[in-house]
């Protein structure tokens, strides 16, 4: 399953969402964000909603499977 909306992946909270274009910037603002990382991202049924980490481990590139170290997913 992707995040991938459009033209980037949807982050922030309920009424305050930004879509951030680039996977890895989207990544190190959700580690960033407090009190907790919030994206929007498709249920089993294909309805997109807001979801909140309940934990975030931060993970290279190598353990994501991506090529390499700039721009977006492979």
């Amino acid at each position: 399953m992707t995040c991938l909306r459009g033209p980037g992946y949807p982050i922030g909270p309920k009424g305050s969402e930004r879509t951030v274009i680039d996977y890895r910037q989207a990544l190190d603002q959700l580690a960033r964000m407090r009190p907790a990382p919030y994206w929007r991202c498709p249920n089993t049924v294909g309805n997109w909603g807001i979801v909140t980490a309940v934990g975030f481990r931060p993970r290279t590139a190598d353990e994501l499977g991506l090529l390499s170290e700039k721009g977006g997913d492979k």
